[in-house]
């Protein structure tokens, strides 16, 4: 299940399983929505229950970094993730791409507040 949820200058992205056919797909179109933003927000993005993306989807999710980064850098004021079992190291390949604050929370609530915390 993926869900693209924006509400006023916090977007959250979920992607959630089992997964179901049509879900990469809808994961890569809330990924151009997400870039698409041109005012500031931050984002949270759940994860959980979800395999390894196909070999395309993964090259359109690395097209869609590099593309996107710049706006993104301009935009986004900070990122949590929450997924379970994912640790600093995960956290870590985003800390790379990008250079807003990035972190984990261990659940949405926690996530919000952090996400909050970020807009202020």
């Amino acid at each position: 299940m993926v869900a693209l949820e924006e509400a006023d200058d916090l977007m959250v992205l979920r992607y959630l399983g089992p997964t179901e056919p049509g879900d990469e797909t809808a994961y890569l179109d809330a990924l151009e929505q997400v870039g698409a933003r041109t005012e500031p927000f931050a984002l949270i993005l759940v994860l959980g229950g979800v395999g390894k993306l196909s070999a395309a989807s993964e090259k359109a999710q690395a097209l869609w970094f590099k593309r996107t980064r710049a706006d993104l850098e301009r935009h986004c004021r900070g990122l949590v993730i929450v997924r379970p079992g994912f640790e600093e190291a995960g956290a870590d390949v985003f800390r790379r791409l990008w250079n807003f604050p990035i972190e984990i929370a261990p659940d949405e609530p926690a996530a919000r507040a952090s996400a909050r915390a970020y807009l202020s």
